[in-house]
Order: structure tokens, then C-alpha cells, then sequence
């Protein structure tokens, strides 16, 4: 195992903001969507006078087949956080990825 000091400055913000994502916050890999349906009710709004209701869903994939969960309203900020926090630990590990290809490519000579 390396020592931290040979990590370049940008290496180590990367590694330590990663540590504390996955060390304390949730991460959720999907897609959040915005969506407009109508319910089914024949006396709803969204029947008669074309109002749809639209609902924040979450898309994942299971496997090979993509998913959409509906997100009641109560939920919205804290899984928007939640996807938002998977998506900057994706960043961060191809930042560290990418500072260790250099190193890779710089040492191997």
C-alpha cells in the first residue's frame, strides 16, 4: 500500500471527499424523471380537463430490465440527494482513476 504523500493534492481531495461520501451519506445509482399520467378515475381532473398528475420517478435497472419507482412526494429532496451523492462519487472515482493512470503511465518506464 502506498503512502498518502505520494498522491498529488487533487488525488488526495478526491480520495478524502469520496471516503466521506461513501463513508456517510447514502448513494443511490438511477435516474431521476419527471413524469405526467393520467390515474384511471373517469371524474378526475386529469381525465376531464386533461390535467395530468405528474410524479417524480425514480429509473433503475434490475438485471437486464430498467425499472421505474414512483417517489411519494415526502421523499423527493432526500432521494434527489441521494442520486445526486452516486453520481459525484462516480466523478470522484474516475478523477482518482485517472490520476492513477498517469502515475501508471509515468512509472512504468
Amino acid at each position: 500500500m502506498e503512502h498518502r504523500a505520494k498522491f498529488t493534492q487533487k488525488d488526495r481531495q478526491a480520495r478524502s471527499q469520496l471516503a466521506k461520501l461513501a463513508g456517510n451519506k447514502r448513494l443511490l445509482a438511477g435516474s431521476l424523471v419527471t413524469m405526467a399520467r393520467v390515474c384511471g378515475n373517469p371524474r378526475c381532473k386529469c381525465v376531464t380537463k386533461g390535467q395530468k398528475h405528474v410524479s417524480l420517478y425514480l429509473s433503475i435497472r434490475d438485471g437486464k430490465k430498467r425499472k421505474m419507482i414512483c417517489i411519494p412526494k415526502k421523499w423527493e429532496s432526500t432521494i434527489t440527494q441521494w442520486v445526486e451523492n452516486y453520481k459525484k462519487a462516480n466523478e470522484l472515482t474516475a478523477d482518482i482513476s485517472a490520476h492513477s493512470l498517469k502515475r501508471f503511465m509515468e512509472d512504468k518506464d
